[in-house]
């Protein structure tokens, strides 16, 4: 499971724009973005969601990523994500959340764009580690993916859909910046990922394995070390602010 999170000091407009929009496909294509109920919202209510997150001034974005052995549907990505998030949030009174699953990938995953009172969503490296082991329970990552030290000869019939692991984390971190090329990216590290691991040394490989940490949790423990009078680390995680969206540019 890979849960790489983000946060701001703005409103949500770009980071729902960002979900919405199918990269794969024409601008005028959009993901369903959906409510904790399930529910496909309409374009009058994304837009009430993003005026809640301007009110607040704060918006989460998390990226709920399973292992992509597991074979997991987009119907099933959309309902385990909606009942993490659910868990999660249920017990914040300020916190309201939306999300959408993107299919751009061999391997599907959810974008969430949450917004709340900042003090509910703070989250450090230790709530991000939890976040992370519940997500693996909510999908039965344990029974569903292929063990890891299986050998090669067992993995899925399908291997288009097993992607390393280090290659997503790397797109996954890219898309943490709304970046629309973040395909591209990770086309770059998968073949880099494919030269490693055919000449790659094994003392070399064996490092690489020790860096198991998701980006985004070493750029919360930097931030903590620089913003230590801080609850929520900032320095590192936050970005220039982008201006704020042109309502329904995706149409």
């Amino acid at each position: 499971m890979i849960l790489p999170t983000d946060y701001q000091r703005n409103g949500a407009g770009n980071l729902v724009d960002y979900i919405r929009r199918d990269r794969d496909q024409d601008a005028g294509v959009t993901v369903d973005l959906r409510n904790p109920a399930g529910r496909e919202l309409s374009d009058p209510e994304v837009n009430r969601f993003v005026d809640k997150s301007r009110e607040f001034g704060f918006q989460r974005h998390l990226i709920v990523s399973p292992d992509p052995t597991g074979q997991y549907s987009p119907e099933e990505v959309n309902a385990n994500t909606r009942e993490l998030m659910n868990r999660e949030f249920a017990r914040q009174p300020t916190t309201d959340y939306v999300y959408g699953v993107h299919q751009n990938t061999e391997f599907p995953h959810a974008h969430v764009a949450a917004t709340g009172e900042p003090a509910e969503l703070e989250m450090d490296r230790e709530d991000i580690r939890q976040m992370r082991e519940q997500a693996a329970t909510v999908f039965e990552e344990p029974t569903r993916t292929r063990d890891p030290t299986a050998t090669p000869h067992d993995a899925p019939e399908n291997p288009g859909r097993v992607v390393d692991q280090e290659a997503r984390e790397q797109y996954h971190e890219t898309e943490l910046s709304l970046n629309p090329e973040a395909e591209k990216a990770l086309k770059r590290a998968t073949e880099k990922s494919q030269q490693k691991d055919v000449g790659q040394p094994t003392a070399e490989k064996a490092s690489d394995e020790r860096q198991t940490e998701p980006l985004s949790e070493r750029a919360v423990e930097k931030a903590e070390e620089q913003a230590a009078t801080e609850s929520e680390p900032e320095a590192a995680l936050e970005r220039e602010q982008e201006p704020e969206r042109e309502v329904g540019w995706w149409q």
